[in-house]
């Protein structure tokens, strides 16, 4: 199991808007085609569809007031190619907790979608092709006063579906069955299931970096 440190707080709307342009993004670029998908790969994969997910669904959700919405959005990936999301949601709140509730669906649509993370001392590039669907549930606690952050309080969520995935010069099948949840002690992710064929347990906070 990985483990980096926790992120405290949810970070604001337009954190959230940049991070599906940066999340999974470990620096560099470059293939390597020295094999196929490893559990390295794996996991950078795993987490930079798992942030996709939080990203979007937060700021659809966090830019909203209680009722049903739609939303869709396509932004660049770090290392090229673009990605798409699209979904539906309904949202509830409580004002006397200030407590904002959430269900979903969705559908990420990856375009070459590019992304790179260190393996040993090199850079590998992975990129991606395909869609995946997901579903959840989230809550967060709005702040009393204005200007100050939410705090992520629980979150659910699956994801499913089959993309082409190329690492250096090598194309492969990915089954994706992936489930990421939120511990509000800890302050931290944990992502599990199989990607690419690789069983993939990963724990980590906002962005797979610490806040």
């Amino acid at each position: 199991m990985r483990s980096e440190k926790p992120l405290s707080r949810v970070p604001t709307t337009v954190a959230l808007a940049a991070a599906l342009a940066l999340a999974g993004c470990d620096g560099g670029t470059g293939p390597d085609d020295r094999d196929t998908v490893s559990g390295e790969d794996a996991e950078a994969i795993a987490g930079f569809v798992s942030n996709v997910d939080f990203a979007s669904v937060g700021v659809a959700t966090l830019t909203t007031t209680s009722g049903t919405r739609t939303y869709g959005r396509t932004v660049s990936c770090p290392a090229g190619g673009s990605v798409s999301v699209s979904g539906s949601g309904e949202t509830s709140r409580d004002d006397a907790t200030r407590i904002l509730s959430t269900k979903w669906t969705n559908t990420q649509t990856h375009a070459a979608c590019a992304i790179t993370h260190t393996r040993g001392d090199k850079t590998v590039t992975a990129v991606i092709d395909g869609s995946v669907t997901g579903s959840g549930t989230a809550s967060w606690q709005l702040p009393e006063k204005r200007g100050d952050l939410p705090t992520l309080l629980s979150w659910t969520g699956t994801r499913a579906g089959s993309t082409t995935t190329t690492v250096g010069d090598r194309k492969s099948t990915c089954e994706v069955n992936l489930t990421q949840t939120w511990n509000s002690a800890t302050k931290m992710f944990t992502i599990s299931g199989v990607m690419c064929g690789r069983q993939v347990n990963i724990t980590r906070g906002w962005g797979g970096r610490g806040g």
